[in-house]
């Protein structure tokens, strides 16, 4: 009778696992200060009923292809379909608007901010001498996309490299 307890509570937690909640594991510090290095992530799959409900200021999962291989990413939703982002070094316009950030302390060597865009806010980081700076874009988000972008500015590999991202390729929401 144990025995099949036991099995039915596995059995359980392999199907919400598999069906209702991801778990990643951060391996750089592209989120940071918020999801350093080595941090893990619990994530809603599904968790989008399309893609209107995909808010400013979610960090998403989704899945990108690069040389031959599927990756997972984690980075946070800036902006919406139809929205106009201009991003040049720390500078970040949203639909012609720039983005407001105060500064809040010095942390391992990289200047963080609070950065608000309309209502929602968070912290995002700086490193004053970094070893490569992003590409400069302009672009206009096509419908049922999204730019991304990670917290660590100088430190992730996001929609500035790829451009937006489609709807279609997020798998979860962080918990």
């Amino acid at each position: 009778m144990v025995t099949w307890s036991i099995a039915t509570v596995l059995l359980a937690i392999l199907a919400i696992k598999t069906f209702f909640i991801g778990y990643y594991r951060i391996p750089q510090n592209g989120m940071y200060p918020g999801l350093p290095a080595g941090s893990r992530v619990f994530a809603a799959q599904r968790a989008y009923s399309g893609a209107s409900s995909v808010k400013r200021g979610d960090i998403v999962v989704f899945v990108r292809e690069e040389n031959g291989q599927r990756y997972n990413y984690v980075w946070r939703v800036v902006a919406l379909p139809g929205e106009k982002v201009e991003a040049s070094g720390e500078s970040l316009t949203i639909n012609g608007q720039a983005v407001q950030r105060q500064r809040v302390r010095e942390a391992d060597g990289k200047r963080v901010f609070r950065e608000q865009i309309g209502d929602v806010s968070y912290e995002v980081a700086f490193d004053p001498s970094p070893r490569y700076r992003p590409p400069d874009v302009s672009v206009m988000v096509p419908p049922d996309q999204f730019f991304v972008m990670g917290d660590n500015r100088f430190d992730a590999r996001d929609s500035r490299y790829f451009g937006p991202i489609s709807f279609s390729s997020i798998t979860g929401k962080k918990l």
